[in-house]
């Protein structure tokens, strides 16, 4: 092993050496004041194991080191440091920007950050989770199970091996420029990248780490694609054709109708159907099963007898034996609704019926879509189409909800959507005389 030191003697007999410095280099000589040679080892010796080295005179600036400095060195490889001791070390040399990040051993901030993330969106497990609940907001499991694919596909490749504390703004900025990445859409981009922001805020501010590599991220601009939307022409062709399959008719009928989201259908129960309007208490969904709606709260919506009696059927075929438990949309398994994916299935193989171009631009929300769209053509008030349809804001919320009469709401809706969708449902169901109840619901709303 090289020794950390040249010696030599000089003209008057004396040993003299020079140490080797932290970055390489050798330091000027210095005298150890012995004439004889293993005397003069040990005092150089000395001066390694404990620091003690004589202050330097006369040497260039660019070479002098101190007796302090090179104690410093031989105490952090020697001293056993507390964890205090560390982090302030640490965070002293992080202050003077000499290093961008620090993770100390056996802390929170050490943790796998695929372990971190795990339990963070672990709906049952995670602490953010508990957070928003504690606090009356929602937070729903499929929510969270979409984020966790989202980092399990997008974001484990890159950080495979990191800690949660050396984490940084720059891991996050890498995604933008990612293959797999940078040609998708706007929103998906934005949905992975608040799959790792959120849970690495919530850390920052609980101490997980001492970066701040959330903020000044800027998001990608998240124009909407243009979603493509049936005409009511097309609507009528749509349910005049022949279906394969009479459940997946019906509840895109339904759909087309009400403007129900498909989680809302899939959650009918027989206990959901009135005299006149279904009662949309629920939805449903493939990781939580029956919960509450979209907006957590109940609405009402009025159909015409043929719908109602259509749905009725559908429901008393449920071979199950629930009562008035049971779903309507009733699939294998009693505790469970058929699968939605089923009616958009259907859909597009009706469209293609018709001869229409490009079926699998339509999704089944785009019922929604064409029912809001023309409901509000119609209805000027939006505090009554919101009675419908179920969009609410906060805003919304605050504004409206004391003052809307929802029977009168209802009422409206029933008019206008009798006045829209009823004939094109009677047509598919060979129901007669529909042009005098057109201009006779027209003169009404007028």
């Amino acid at each position: 092993m090289a020794k950390p030191y040249l010696i030599y003697k000089t003209s008057n007999g004396v040993y003299y050496a020079e140490l080797l410095l932290p970055d390489g280099t050798h330091a000027n000589k210095k005298s150890t004041g012995c004439r004889n040679r293993a005397e003069a080892e040990k005092v150089v010796m000395g001066w390694v194991v404990n620091g003690n080295i004589p202050a330097r005179t006369n040497g260039k600036e660019n070479r002098k080191t101190t007796v302090d400095k090179i104690s410093f060195f031989n105490n952090l490889r020697n001293y056993d440091f507390s964890p205090d001791e560390v982090l302030k070390i640490a965070q002293t040399l992080q202050e003077r920007k000499l290093i961008q990040s620090f993770v100390i051993a056996n802390t929170p901030q050490s943790k796998p950050i695929e372990d971190f993330f795990e339990e963070f969106w672990n709906y049952d497990k995670s602490p953010y989770v508990r957070e928003k609940k504690l606090r009356g907001q929602s937070i729903h499991r499929d929510y969270c199970v979409a984020l966790m694919t989202r980092l399990r596909t997008y974001w484990y490749p890159l950080l495979e091996g990191k800690s949660v504390g050396e984490i940084t703004r720059d891991d996050i900025y890498q995604i933008f420029t990612h293959d797999s990445v940078s040609k998708l859409a706007p929103k998906t981009i934005n949905s992975i990248v608040s799959a790792i922001t959120i849970p690495m805020k919530w850390a920052y501010f609980h101490g997980l780490t001492n970066n701040n590599c959330y903020d000044g991220i800027l998001k990608c601009s998240a124009k909407s694609k243009k979603r493509e939307v049936l005409t009511l022409e097309q609507a009528l062709a749509v349910f005049c054709t022949a279906w394969e399959n009479d459940t997946a008719r019906l509840a895109n009928m339904l759909a087309f109708y009400t403007g129900m989201r498909q989680g809302e259908i899939a959650a009918l129960r027989l206990e959901d159907i009135g005299a006149d309007r279904i009662y949309i208490r629920h939805s449903w969904s493939k990781y939580e099963g029956l919960k509450e709606t979209k907006t957590n709260e109940c609405r009402e919506i009025k159909i015409p007898p043929q719908l109602r009696d259509m749905l009725l059927v559908q429901a008393n075929m449920n071979p199950h034996g629930e009562g008035i438990k049971g779903f309507v949309f009733y699939g294998l398994n009693p505790e469970h609704p058929t699968d939605p994916k089923n009616w958009l299935k259907y859909l597009h193989r009706a469209l293609k019926n018709i001869g229409y171009s490009n079926p699998k631009e339509i999704c089944f929300h785009a019922w929604r879509h064409l029912w809001c769209s023309r409901v509000c053509d119609l209805i000027s008030d939006k505090r009554v189409v919101m009675t419908g349809s179920g969009h609410k804001t906060e805003f919304m919320l605050d504004h409206y909800a004391e003052h809307l009469e929802t029977e009168h709401a209802l009422e409206t809706l029933e008019k206008a959507q009798e006045q829209i969708f009823l004939p094109i449902l009677k047509k598919a169901e060979n129901i007669t005389d529909v042009e005098a109840e057109i201009i006779d619901n027209a003169e009404q709303i007028a």
